[in-house]
């Protein structure tokens, strides 16, 4: 999902929730010798609920590492991340913006479009400049495992996803690529569900040949050999994200199926939610239905939980590589998850929502000299306090952007007192929705007004909302002061894009990748011809199916993009579609002009090599008016993703991008016939 960004500027700074300015604290101040400056260790899993056995989450949990991990610093019993999908999350996160403050609120939003991100530098990026060795396997910005195929980009971002190749010094597998292969692709469909991206079942190969074995032994390497500089390693492990493939000892070492607890539910849970909390059972296809239809709900926890051990093992073996080598007494840790999973609560699964499943994350920090062992805090924190909690950690002056709180106070005195709550936000602008996590309390507000509070003090599932209580109105206000009051936009605005009227008619639309114009903002399409001039310069591993310019809604609209390294102009327009492409191009700098003209005709020309033209499967002009958005570089649009499953946001750089409507011209009325006169024989 993607969400248009139309508001400016977060507005915490007037409600008090920035953070202090940066202290240094003993063991990590400012004023230490370079060769004392400490190196961090920063693992993040992906989907990874509250599972490990110190939280309590699942009896039946396999995970000593984590647990070992959890007892050597300190764990946060309540934290929680700021958005619970993968991108926002992350994005949040690693830029230490909350989603009000980066506009980056979608899995198909490319974060580096974001104008309200530019110039701010990331986690990774910050140390590097501040003279760390930056160093990454795995998935750390969005990716995905690539599909069926493994594609370096497509299904949803691919192997390659948003990374940011500025920010390491070294990268596995190789710069530019996130994720390896997976040795079993997806989409196998063991489950019988027929759902590619959500399957399970164990493989018959060895831990090191899995996509996080692989980035697990690198990491491991790495922290074997002696650095000549302090490092910043982060280490992404993919599991349990699914697929749920993972070698089958990690199965065999669980309960039989039939023995699997399932999680506690209860049946009318929803019917004291509002309306707009129960939108996933409205589907027809409701994964929880399917679940059920088929008996797969032991089967799936099982598959979860073989997938956490895996990921408990993979956080075992880098973190003996660092006890076995010669970094383990100035180093960080820090491990976490970018958010939580439904496994039936709520009749729901996978992620998203404001419930406690989703939001609620491992975080554990283990800080020489700083961290006591075996502490823990009940407060509720953020996964956007990380960045200013590890430049604080490494004695660095954090950034001005920041819209997190260091936990360094809690971490030197486990007892202090936070009042700040966490946020947890879905959607975006005026159709954000929110959450706020207290010690004791959950308050959900949608944007429509609708509202759940719950108690955790007595009801710890989130079974009963209190927020129609009228002795709740304290609660609800205070907790409600800290929501956003504004949002950012991460594209340029509507005067930026679009241009005064041609004299003679015409409008000129000046694109960028990452501009987006929600359909009240357009100038109107209806009986114009469509002209789009792009140069840009290509690479068919990164950019072979992406799109240029989309505009409309699946059915009905028009999309300049590429499939399989050929550049489309695809229309949809009054039940039928249309296209005309180019040639396969090379790599490198591409010009291509698209028209849909006035007089039913399309066509497609690279200038100087090739032009194909095809007819409409409309007369004249675009036929209808489109209500959906204009996005540039962005994915899908008007494409579904059904009939376009690869296609992903333009990576590269887009140097022209314009786009002008013509006014079709009306035919000149047919002459009528003269009057005859008597006698007359007409012609």
């Amino acid at each position: 999902m993607r969400f248009v960004m139309t508001w400016v500027t977060w507005g915490v700074v007037g409600l008090g929730l920035l953070g202090p300015g940066v202290v240094s604290v003993e063991g990590a101040g400012a004023k230490r010798g370079s060769g004392s400056r400490p190196n961090v260790l920063f693992i993040v899993a992906d989907d990874l609920r509250d599972y490990p056995g110190w939280m309590g989450g699942h009896p039946q949990s396999v995970t000593p590492n984590m647990d070992k991990l959890a007892k050597r610093g300190m764990r946060f019993a309540n934290a929680h991340c700021n958005y619970a999908l993968c991108n926002p999350s992350r994005t949040s996160m690693l830029t230490g913006m909350l989603p009000s403050s980066s506009g980056v609120v979608g899995n198909e939003q490319d974060w580096r479009r974001s104008l309200a991100v530019a110039g701010k530098p990331t986690l990774p990026s910050f140390f590097k400049e501040q003279g760390w060795l930056t160093a990454a396997g795995g998935k750390v910005f969005h990716a995905n495992h690539g599909g069926p195929e493994g594609r370096l980009a497509g299904w949803h971002g691919g192997r390659r996803g948003f990374e940011e190749d500025g920010a390491w010094g070294e990268r596995f597998p190789k710069a530019g690529v996130q994720i390896p292969m997976l040795p079993v692709p997806t989409g196998r469909n063991f489950n019988g569900l027929d759902i590619w991206h959500w399957d399970w079942g164990g493989i018959e190969v060895a831990d090191e040949v899995t996509d996080d074995g692989q980035v697990v032994a690198w990491a491991a390497d790495f922290l074997r050999k002696k650095q000549s500089k302090p490092f910043f390693l982060t280490v992404g492990l993919y599991r349990p994200h699914s697929p749920w493939y993972v070698p089958q000892k990690y199965f065999d070492g669980l309960p039989a199926e039939a023995d699997i607890v399932l999680p506690e539910v209860r049946e009318d849970d929803l019917e004291d939610v509002p309306e707009v909390a129960r939108g996933h059972l409205k589907k027809k296809d409701a994964d929880h239905a399917k679940v059920l239809e088929k008996g797969l709900w032991k089967s799936a926890v099982r598959a979860y939980l073989a997938n956490v051990a895996f990921c408990d093992a993979m956080l075992g073996r880098v973190m003996e590589a660092l006890d076995a080598g010669p970094h383990a007494e100035n180093t960080l840790v820090v491990f976490t998850s970018d958010h939580g999973w439904y496994l039936g609560e709520k009749q729901m699964w996978h992620k998203g929502r404001l419930w406690e499943e989703a939001t609620h994350v491992p975080l554990t920090i283990a800080a020489p000299k700083v961290t006591q062992a075996e502490t823990v805090s009940e407060e509720a924190v953020a996964l956007v306090d990380v960045y200013p909690t590890l430049c604080e950690l490494a004695g660095l002056k954090a950034p001005g952007h920041l819209d997190g709180e260091s936990l360094v106070p809690l971490l030197k005195k486990p007892e202090t007192k936070r009042e700040r709550p966490a946020v947890t936000m879905m959607g975006g602008g005026e159709g954000a929705s929110y959450a706020a996590r207290d010690r004791r309390y959950r308050y959900i507000r949608y944007a429509g007004g609708e509202e759940e509070l719950y108690d955790h003090e007595v009801d710890a599932k989130e079974w009963v909302n209190v927020a129609g209580k009228a002795e709740m109105g304290e609660v609800k206000g205070r907790l409600g002061k800290a929501f956003p009051t504004e949002w950012a936009r991460a594209s340029r605005t509507v005067e930026a894009i679009v241009g005064s009227a041609r004299t003679g008619g015409g409008v000129d639309l000046e694109l960028q990748v990452g501009d987006v114009l929600r359909g009240d903002e357009m100038p109107e399409v209806k009986g114009c011809g469509v002209l789009i001039e792009s140069l840009f310069e290509f690479d068919p591993e990164v950019d072979g199916d992406s799109t240029l310019v989309s505009h409309g809604e699946p059915g009905r609209g028009y999309a300049l993009h590429l499939v399989d390294g050929r550049v489309r102009l695809s229309v949809f327009a009054a039940g039928k579609e249309a296209e005309v492409r180019t040639h396969r191009l090379a790599k490198g700098k591409q010009h291509v002009r698209a028209f849909l003209d006035g007089d039913g005709m399309m066509s497609i020309a690279v200038p100087g090599q090739s032009e194909m033209l095809e007819e409409a499967p409309f007369e004249g002009g675009f036929p209808e008016s489109l209500k959906g958005e204009l996005s540039a570089g962005q994915s899908f649009g008007v494409l579904t993703v059904k009939g376009y499953p690869n296609s992903t946001p333009f990576d590269g750089e887009v140097k022209r991008l314009r786009l002008t409507f013509v006014p079709g011209q009306e035919k000149p009325a047919a002459p009528l016939p003269e009057e005859k006169k008597d006698g007359e024989v007409g012609r």
